[in-house]
């Protein structure tokens, strides 16, 4: 079969990063639900994917072939954006410090968290801050590529398994 993960995962992922910049620069990053702004450019290519896959392998393939195909692509976009959340970390420094006393903010609207509470979390989150980073990154990435892989496999207009030659 031929692949088509490789280039739509790196270009979906570049483009997830340019529009992650652009919002952190605007400074609309932080705001509830703008996280969600740079999924759109993840779905979309996930779909183009899945479509130029189809079409490169002449129809012949299953809905498990598009799956995997975009459950690949999606590796491809968390490594992507793994690095981009790391080297950010260096361009923007302060990000961490927002991002923190956003959490901070947060948890101070639960009422049943104390300020001690409040303030153990904070500094393991402090210690852990790489690990979390990282876990997130990955994790998310990974859980919302294999939901939009899923919706993406379902488009595209399949003739099932090639015949054998």
């Amino acid at each position: 079969m031929k692949n088509t993960h490789m280039k739509y995962g790196l270009v979906t992922g570049l483009i997830m990063v340019v529009v992650g910049a652009i919002l952190y620069i605007s400074g609309v990053a932080l705001k509830p639900g703008m996280q969600y702004v740079s999924y759109i450019p993840f779905l979309i290519g996930l779909i183009l994917n899945a479509n130029a896959f189809t079409k490169e392998n002449d129809g012949f393939v299953t809905y498990g072939n598009v799956f995997s195909s975009g459950f690949k692509a999606s590796a491809i976009i968390s490594l992507l954006l793994l690095l981009w959340s790391i080297v950010s970390m260096f361009i923007f420094p302060h990000m961490k410090d927002e991002i923190l006393e956003m959490a901070r903010k947060k948890m101070a609207e639960n009422p049943k968290m104390s300020d001690e509470d409040i303030d153990t979390a904070m500094n393991m989150t402090k210690k852990y801050w790489n690990v979390f980073m990282v876990a997130g990154v990955i994790f998310t990435t990974l859980f919302w590529g294999a939901i939009f892989s899923l919706i993406a496999a379902a488009i595209p207009k399949k003739k099932g398994a090639a015949p054998m030659q």
